[in-house]
């Protein structure tokens, strides 16, 4: 097991500065320190310490479940000299020490708050809370994590890093955006809670060589804000990250963690065609969210508006292969195709498909007057189809939809004028359409679809596994610097918080969009 890869090291050991040997979390400490930036003494245990039990939990998690995975490490036997190295090295530390997590993943955005860090550990203790960090690479909502980026139990190595813990008089998260300006986000001790998003803290803003923010300054005092600010510039400078994690300790800034945030590019302003605000563009935009995915793109869209509005898919017992109940589904949709255009099938569909995506264009207007004036089809063969696609849909995963969807710039064009707005506050910029959906906890979630914009009360890295393939997230509360936020800017998830939209969310689901950058929600009745 000893080798050069799992030999305990001091952190300001020059070694350090890899991931291999520190992890992210400990590289990027070891990096800071090195430069000279105010980092706490400590020590790291590397990555590659941590396969053996980890690889023996994932041998246990479909026997055993997670529970019986993160038993199975911390019931793992560990090398007599490895536990009396760690022992040697925790006892040059003062006490309570803090052991964190400093994974190989957490480099990236996506992984922002997944891992633990154990608190009030004495030096006799450390073995024991090491396990308990590897222990939450099987946690539930990491696991979770896990599937949605496709990676397998166990497969990333877990290094930890052990500090003296700090009591802070203020802490928080700074970063420093593509043109220069330092957004501080902070709280009176420990900063945990705000980067958990339990509290919003108070926030200021240094930009041009102007502060603002009169509440932080309030709460910190305007040396202690620019101390941050200055810390928080010089590492993007000097270390090329734009996002930190510090602490204010007998008045002067430790750097708890640094990191990079993803900094999202400018954008084409988002133009929305008048045509939008047409009520026929609000009734067809419904229907692409009731039927959505690509079997309804290519076999209900092209004549759906022809049926009745309050169409009801009849349940389908299924006759034959997949194959060949698709092949049936494509028949009869020729024939509602045909039906509705007034014209035979291979031209019904083409012009049908013309249309559609004119629709999806800067010039809607023409396909809107289109799709409104089709004629009437054969209802009772309308709901026999969609429930032979909603039979299709339930038995190929695949034709779910991942990614952003044709119809979501519609929708956000369509919610953006018809819909009413509200006010929040920008948090990760871009623009989001979808079904407003509430969460009220991350262990009741299986009401939540694909490409559905996430409300709940506060940004709780709990809810991280969902943003895999989420149009957008809202909370009434917390602040812009918690993980969860930084794991939506790292997959591009736009964000607006403190829109107190809660009342009508959990009356049940709405048509919405939301706009990242100005902070802005819109919901469709």
């Amino acid at each position: 097991m000893i080798g050069r890869t799992t030999q305990l090291r001091q952190l300001n050991d020059l070694s350090c500065t890899s991931p291999e040997i520190s992890g992210e979390k400990g590289a990027g400490l070891a990096r800071a320190l090195a430069a000279g930036f105010p980092v706490l003494d400590g020590f790291v245990i590397p990555p590659a310490c941590s396969l053996p039990a980890l690889q023996s939990a994932a041998n246990v998690l479909e026997k055993r479940g997670t529970g019986g995975s993160r038993m199975s490490i911390i019931g793992y036997e560990l090398p007599s000299e490895f536990v009396d190295e760690i022992d040697r090295f925790a006892l040059e530390l003062q006490a309570p020490l803090i052991v964190r997590s400093s994974s190989m993943l957490e480099g990236d955005g996506e992984w922002s708050g997944a891992f633990t860090s154990i608190p009030e550990v004495q030096n006799n203790e450390v073995v024991k809370a090491m396990k308990s960090v590897w222990a939450t690479t099987f946690a539930l909502e990491v696991l979770e994590r896990f599937e949605a980026a496709g990676l397998e139990p166990g497969s990333a190595p877990m290094g930890v890093l052990v500090q003296p813990e700090i009591q802070p008089e203020f802490g928080g998260a700074a970063i420093v955006d593509g043109l220069g300006a330092i957004t501080i986000n902070a709280v009176k001790g420990s900063p945990k809670d705000l980067m958990a998003g339990w509290v919003p803290g108070v926030r200021a803003v240094l930009e041009e060589g102007e502060l603002r923010g009169a509440e932080a300054i309030d709460l910190m005092g305007r040396d202690n804000v620019m101390a941050v600010a200055d810390l928080a510039l010089r590492v993007r400078q000097e270390l090329g990250n734009n996002l930190i994690e510090w602490a204010i300790v007998d008045g002067e800034p430790v750097l708890l963690q640094v990191q990079n945030s993803a900094i999202r590019e400018p954008e084409e302003t988002f133009v929305i065609p008048a045509a939008l605000a047409h009520p026929f563009a609000a009734d067809f935009i419904r229907l692409t969210q009731q039927h959505s995915g690509p079997l309804s793109d290519e076999l209900v869209l092209g004549w759906r508006s022809a049926a009745n509005h309050d169409l009801v898919a009849v349940p389908y017992s299924p006759v034959g292969s997949s194959e060949d109940i698709l092949d049936i589904a494509r028949e009869m949709c020729g024939t509602l195709l045909s039906q509705a255009w007034n014209e035979p099938v291979d031209a019904a569909s083409t012009h049908a498909a013309s249309v559609l995506k004119r629709f999806r264009s800067h010039r809607p207007n023409e396909s809107i007057d289109v799709l409104r004036d089709l004629d009437s089809v054969d209802n009772d063969l309308a709901a026999r189809l969609l429930g032979m696609i909603d039979y299709l849909e339930s038995t190929d995963r695949s034709s779910l939809r991942r990614g952003i969807g044709k119809w979501e710039p519609v929708l956000a064009g369509v919610v953006a004028l018809q819909g009413e707005p509200h006010e929040g506050e920008p948090s990760v910029g871009g623009i989001g359409a979808g079904r407003l959906i509430w969460i009220e906890s991350s262990k009741r979630t299986e009401h939540v679809q694909p490409r559905d914009i996430i409300v709940t009360q506060y940004p709780l890295q709990n809810f991280s596994p969902l943003l895999w393939d989420a149009a957008g997230i809202i909370t009434i509360g917390g602040a812009p610097t918690a993980h969860l936020f930084e794991v939506a800017r790292s997959l591009t998830v736009p964000a607006v918080i403190n829109c107190p939209i809660s009342s009508i969310v959990k009356s049940g689901p709405r048509l919405g969009m939301l706009d990242g950058d100005a902070g802005r929600v819109a919901i469709l009745d």
